[in-house]
């Protein structure tokens, strides 16, 4: 007998994703006004998250960063990830994103001499240690 889709692709939140994206609770606008507030004063300013599960702390943040020069999401589940650029898509506008499949502690930068200016693990940071 075989086993579910999200077993034997290694996706642990695979039915879980469109709930995540449709029920977890956003992040709190004193924390978007923190974590923006952190690269006041850089023009163009690289944002990873980590754990990034389905895009929320990204959401947030673009709308509060003027002009995003890339944005990269780390999460090793990739039901997580489609939900991301699902609702990533409208708000990204020209910004390069990444969507890396792969868990924080295995992520290679995209590019030699890649610096995010803001690296965030917001409630994946559990997952992460």
């Amino acid at each position: 007998m075989r086993g579910r889709p999200e077993e034997e692709s290694g996706d642990l939140f695979a039915s879980a994703a469109a709930d995540y994206a449709r029920y977890r609770p956003g992040i709190p606008s004193e924390a978007v006004r923190l974590l923006a507030g952190t690269v006041r004063g850089v023009a163009r300013p690289v944002v990873l998250d980590l754990g990034s599960g389905t895009g929320q702390v990204a959401a947030a943040l673009l709308p509060a960063l003027a002009h995003v020069a890339r944005l990269d999401l780390v999460d090793p589940d990739a039901g997580m990830l489609r939900e991301a650029t699902e609702t990533l898509a409208p708000l990204l506008g020209d910004c390069p994103a990444g969507f890396h499949r792969v868990g924080a502690e295995d992520f290679t930068p995209p590019f030699d001499g890649y610096r995010a200016d803001l690296v965030t693990c917001a409630r994946a940071f559990h997952w992460i240690l």
